[in-house]
């Protein structure tokens, strides 16, 4: 059986499984991280591509501590290209595409792993709108809203081998956010981008 979770704590209060991994393979994954953040914080500088963080990096941000080892975004589809061309440049390779999304992962560096979610251009733009600027480590980015994680999230969580850990996501950002997404709110986005499974999981807030 593995031991309790120690984490490392970075902005958010990031975690690392150190209970899994060596301290100096824990300070490894913190500090690829961090590398990550500052590529995408120069791209989006130097090729003037709009990007948002999302996944448990948000997650984070909208105040609820969990475990991830990798980090994700979000742009639109139209800029896809560029931005995959700007992380060949920085020495990423894609190793598995999706419809929705690409993974990268560097090639010296295999603990530099990238997610990258692509959304049709007025979806990226009503999100962009609404959006919150945020501090990580230093580097300023931004991430989605509440309300939009929340409906990243129970899109999700139609995957079944999703469900669990994003509903629990889900769970505890309204845990941790009481009364930022009101009742109606909730139930607006349960049935746009829910199912009336996904909402009995949610009785408890709405």
């Amino acid at each position: 059986m593995c031991g309790a979770i120690h984490p490392v704590f970075l902005p958010f209060s990031i975690m690392v499984p150190t209970s899994l991994l060596s301290h100096a393979a824990s300070r490894g994954i913190v500090a690829a991280m961090r590398e990550v953040f500052d590529l995408l914080f120069r791209v989006q500088r130097r090729a003037g591509l709009d990007l948002m963080v999302i996944g448990g990096w948000a997650v984070q941000a909208h105040g609820y501590s969990r475990n991830t080892l990798d980090v994700d975004c979000m742009t639109a589809v139209e800029n896809e290209a560029a931005l995959g061309m700007e992380l060949i440049k920085a020495g990423f390779e894609c190793f598995e595409e999706k419809p929705a999304f690409r993974r990268y992962r560097h090639k010296l560096d295999s603990l530099m792993l990238l997610d990258v979610m692509r959304v049709n251009a007025d979806t990226f733009r009503r999100m962009w709108d609404v959006s919150q600027s945020i501090d990580l480590s230093g580097i300023a980015l931004r991430i989605p809203s509440l309300a939009h994680l929340i409906a990243l999230k129970l899109h999700a969580a139609q995957n079944e081998h999703r469900t669990q850990k994003d509903m629990a996501d889900i769970v505890q950002l309204l845990t941790a956010n009481p009364g930022r997404i009101p009742p109606s709110d909730l139930r607006q986005l349960c049935d746009k981008f829910g199912t009336p499974t996904l909402t009995g999981q949610l009785h408890a807030f709405l």
